[in-house]
């Protein structure tokens, strides 16, 4: 099994980001302090070394630059900057109509290497490939995406070879699965603000789950079936009987994606839906209590992690007399927390 001491720097293993190991527990729980400030209690085996020692310009989220058509700006995006970072970017054709609008797929290849491509793409049974070379620092249209054509999933397979036409390092290639979920494309809330495009789109990166691929297939069979074994024993052990959601007044579910609460969100800023979403939070909350309701789910989703953040500091401050925690991990994922109002 991976060994984690205090002080290293860890990704979560089952949700988006990490931070500084401060402290063990005996009971196999680490605490993380994350980039927010808060230190979370994660057990052990649900860690990952952070392999990227990525460190962001904090004035990136302050300032947006004019961006050239086809290459990026000379100044890094990072203080240490990966060799690598290549993404796929699905960028709307009308970008006021997001969600409802055709795509352009882009790659973009945010390094020094030249690149050869092979992007396959899934269709019954079969794969279709599109390949060719991409120019360092460098984003390029190869096709576009018809929302009506669309099948359920979209199964791609992204395969990298690295060169340069001066001396250079060798990097091994790269071959990613990357799994998206078509209904994705329809919501408005998928696609964000970022730094190749003026407009919002959905970005992935294929280096990223590349490499928490490799550190998954690092883990031995035997590591994977523990981390089973306990996640099931803690499970049974530590959360809550999941309740039918017909049974009245026992459980009441509430979704505060924003483009679950507003019908058009053009125009917010993060601050703005933030703000709305805990202004659901705290209505919901008086009318559960009112109702008589048991328990209560909010659906924050995993992200930033700062939904969760402040929903979890409301409940401190404001909801003392009552207990919350992570809601069932087989229906929401770690999606959701639980709030408790009664036994």
């Amino acid at each position: 099994m991976i060994k984690i001491n205090i002080g290293d720097k860890v990704k979560f293993l089952n949700d988006i980001g990490g931070g500084l190991v401060t402290k063990i527990v005996e009971d196999g729980t680490a605490f993380v302090l994350n980039d927010t400030g808060f230190e979370i209690p994660v057990p052990i085996n649900e860690l990952l070394p952070d392999i990227t020692k990525i460190e962001y310009h904090t004035e990136l989220n302050q300032k947006k630059e004019t961006k050239k058509a086809n290459v990026f700006e000379d100044e890094p995006f990072y203080t240490n900057k990966p060799d690598v970072n290549f993404f796929i970017a699905f960028v709307p054709k009308e970008p006021k109509n997001i969600g409802n609008s055709d795509l352009d797929v882009y790659l973009i290849n945010d390094s020094n290497y030249f690149i050869y491509y092979n992007y396959a793409v899934k269709k019954n049974d079969y794969y279709y490939s599109l390949n060719g070379k991409i120019e360092p620092n460098v984003k390029e249209k190869i096709t576009e995406i018809e929302l009506n054509t669309l099948q359920e999933n979209i199964n791609v397979v992204i395969q990298l070879l690295f060169y340069d036409k001066k001396k250079f390092n060798i990097k091994e290639p790269v071959s990613s699965h990357i799994k998206i979920n078509s209904t994705k494309f329809f919501k408005a809330g998928s696609f964000t603000e970022n730094d190749f495009f003026d407009e919002s789109v959905h970005l992935v990166s294929v280096t990223e789950q590349n490499m928490m691929e490799e550190a998954l297939n690092k883990l031995k069979n035997e590591d994977v079936e523990q981390i089973k074994e306990q996640k099931q024993l803690s499970s049974k052990i530590n959360r809550p009987r999941i309740f039918k959601k017909n049974e009245d007044k026992n459980i009441k579910e509430v979704d505060l994606h924003i483009h679950e609460l507003v019908d058009d969100e053009a125009g917010m800023t993060d601050k703005d839906k933030l703000e709305h979403q805990i202004e659901v939070f705290h209505k919901e909350m008086n009318i559960a209590i009112k109702e008589n309701y048991r328990r209560i789910v909010f659906i924050h989703g995993v992200g930033s992690g700062s939904l969760k953040i402040k929903i979890r500091s409301e409940l401190t401050h404001k909801y003392k007399h009552y207990q919350f925690q992570d809601a069932s991990f087989q229906e929401y994922g770690y999606g959701a927390t639980m709030v408790l109002l009664r036994k």
